[in-house]
C-alpha cells in the first residue's frame, strides 16, 4: 500500500543485504546466510514532539501548537481513511520538519498484532488495555491524550479550563511578537486563540471518553476545527492584503499567448516532481504536488508528448528558482524555448536550446515554488509559478519588470508596459473586492474536478 501525505513521514526506500557467514552449530562450522534489511525514511531536523512537552502546557507558541494539532488530525484521518490503525500514537512518534509541520511515524505496530498488548502506557485506550479490543477509536483516544498534554500539560488533572485559558493568555502577553503576527489588535488575537484553545480542550475531552462509541471520528474532529476557524473569521473579519500570513501567490506567465490556458484548481502546498519534454524548445511540462488537504495530484503533460526528463525532489528538497527563455519558433511568435530548475540542493537543466528573451524567478529566505500554470497547445507557450510567500509589487529600471515580496525576487527583461506580471494571491476563506488580487479558497476548491489534474499513487524508489 502506498502512503503519501503531508502529515505522514515519507518512506524513501529500503536496503536489503545478504551475506554468507561461517557459524558454529552443534560442534561443526557451517555456512549460513545473514540477512539485513533497513527501511529508509526522510530525516526531520526538529526531532519529535515529545521534547516540547513537560508537566506544563507545550512550550511552543500557540499558533505552532494549533498547527501541530491540526496536522496530526489530518494525518490520522488519512490513515483511518485507508483503514490503517496506528496503535502507538504518542508524542515520540510525531516528528517535526523545518517548518514545524507534524509528521506521523513508526507504523511497525500497525501490522504486528499479537496477544501481547502493544503501545505506550498513558496513551492506550481502556478497552484495549482491559480486553485487547482494537478499533480506530483506539487511535482517537491516543490523539485526545496528546492534545490534552499540549494544551493543558501532563499534570493537568486538577486544572480547570478557565485556568488553562488564563495561562495561555499570560504567555501571549509576555511575547508581544506573537501579537504582531497578523498586525491586528490584542483583543482580536485573544479572541482567535481562546476559540482555538477551547475547541481543542473539547476535542481532547471527547476523544478520551471511556466508551469508544462516544468518541468522535477524525472527520468529526476536523469539522469541529473548520467550524471554529469559520467562527473566528466571522468575528475578526477578512484578513487585510498586507496581513503577513502565509499566502499562495501566482506570478506570470512568461511567453506567448498561443494555445489554451492551463491551470490547477486545487491550491498547491508542496511540489514533488517536474517532468519535461524538450528539444529545440520546451515541448511539454507536467508536475505532481500535494494540495492544501494533503491529497496528491499529477498534472499534465501540458503541451505535446509526455516528457522523459523527470525531476524527483528529495524528501528535504524544494524548488527555489526557475529560469528560462521565450521567443519565436517556426511560424509561432512566442513559445518557451528553455527552462532550468534550481532547488535548495542543486540545479536541473537547462532543457531546450535557450534562444529568446530570458526570464528568472528566484525565491529567498526559505521561500519555495509549489506549482505551475501557463498556456500550451502543441508546445508549451507560456509558464508561470505558484509560490508560498507574501507579495509586494514595484518597478526597477526602465527595461526590467521586477516583483519583490517577502523572501521572493523575480526579474524579466521585458518592459513593464508590454508584459506586466499577473499576481493572484491565494488565501483561505477570504472574499475579494473587484479591485483586489484574485483569491482562491482551498475550501471552495476542495474536490473540484479539472481536466488537467488527477490523483495518482506513486511507488517509492528503493535506495
Amino acid at each position: 500500500m502506498n502512503i503519501r501525505h503531508h502529515n505522514i513521514v515519507l518512506f524513501v526506500g529500503y536496503c536489503a543485504e545478504t551475506q554468507e557467514v561461517v557459524v558454529r552449530q552443534e560442534g561443526k562450522h557451517i555456512f549460513a546466510e545473514k540477512r539485513e534489511r533497513l527501511l529508509c525514511f526522510e530525516y526531520l531536523h526538529n526531532g519529535s514532539l515529545h521534547k516540547h512537552l513537560t508537566a506544563e502546557p507545550c512550550g511552543l507558541p500557540w499558533h505552532i501548537c494549533y498547527q501541530i494539532i491540526k496536522g496530526i488530525c489530518l494525518g490520522l484521518h488519512y490513515l483511518h481513511d485507508k483503514n490503517i490503525i496506528h496503535l502507538d500514537l504518542k508524542p515520540d512518534n510525531i516528528l517535526l520538519d523545518d517548518d514545524m509541520v507534524p509528521k506521523i511515524t513508526d507504523f511497525g505496530k500497525s501490522h504486528t498484532i499479537t496477544q501481547t498488548r502493544i503501545g505506550t502506557w498513558g496513551y492506550m485506550a481502556p478497552e484495549y488495555l482491559d480486553d485487547g479490543v482494537i478499533t480506530m477509536k483506539t487511535d482517537i483516544y491516543s490523539l485526545g491524550v496528546i492534545i490534552r498534554h499540549m494544551v493543558k500539560g501532563r499534570n493537568s488533572a486538577d486544572t480547570t479550563d478557565e485556568e488553562v485559558l488564563a495561562n495561555w493568555l499570560i504567555r501571549l502577553e509576555k511575547d508581544p511578537s506573537q501579537m504582531m503576527r497578523q498586525q491586528t489588535t490584542r483583543l482580536l488575537f485573544e479572541t482567535e486563540y481562546k476559540e482555538q484553545i477551547k475547541a481543542c480542550m473539547d476535542i481532547s475531552w471527547r476523544c478520551t471518553l471511556r466508551k469508544p462509541m462516544d468518541r468522535p471520528t477524525t472527520q468529526h474532529i476536523l469539522l469541529t476545527l473548520e467550524e471554529t476557524e469559520a467562527k473566528i473569521k466571522s468575528v475578526v473579519g477578512p484578513t487585510p492584503p498586507n496581513a503577513g500570513q502565509l499566502q499562495i501567490a501566482k506570478f506570470g506567465p512568461w511567453g506567448g499567448d498561443g494555445g489554451k490556458t492551463r491551470d490547477i484548481r486545487m491550491t498547491p502546498c508542496h511540489l514533488h516532481s517536474v517532468t519535461i519534454s524538450s528539444g529545440t524548445i520546451i515541448d511539454s511540462i507536467g508536475f505532481s504536488f500535494t494540495d492544501h488537504y494533503g491529497q496528491h495530484h499529477t498534472t499534465g503533460p501540458w503541451g505535446g508528448k509526455e516528457g522523459t526528463n523527470k525531476i524527483e525532489l528529495g524528501p528535504s528538497e524544494f524548488l527555489t528558482g526557475v529560469s528560462g527563455t521565450s521567443g519565436p519558433f517556426k511560424n509561432l511568435t512566442n513559445v518557451v524555448t528553455s527552462l532550468t530548475f534550481v532547488t535548495n540542493t542543486r540545479s536541473y537543466g537547462p532543457f531546450g536550446k535557450g534562444r529568446g528573451t530570458p526570464f528568472h524567478i528566484q525565491t529567498q529566505n526559505n521561500g519555495r515554488i509549489v506549482g505551475f500554470f501557463g498556456r500550451s497547445g502543441q508546445y508549451l507557450y507560456a509558464i508561470g509559478v505558484y509560490t508560498n510567500q507574501d507579495v509586494l509589487l514595484g518597478s526597477q529600471g526602465s527595461g526590467d519588470l521586477w516583483v519583490e515580496m517577502k523572501g521572493f525576487f523575480m526579474a524579466s527583461q521585458t518592459s513593464v508596459g508590454s508584459s506586466a506580471a499577473e499576481v493572484e494571491v491565494h488565501r483561505e476563506n477570504v472574499e475579494t473586492a473587484t479591485t483586489s488580487p484574485t483569491v482562491i479558497s482551498p475550501n471552495s476548491a476542495r474536490g473540484a474536478a479539472t481536466e488537467d489534474s488527477r490523483r495518482t499513487s506513486e511507488h517509492y524508489p528503493a535506495v
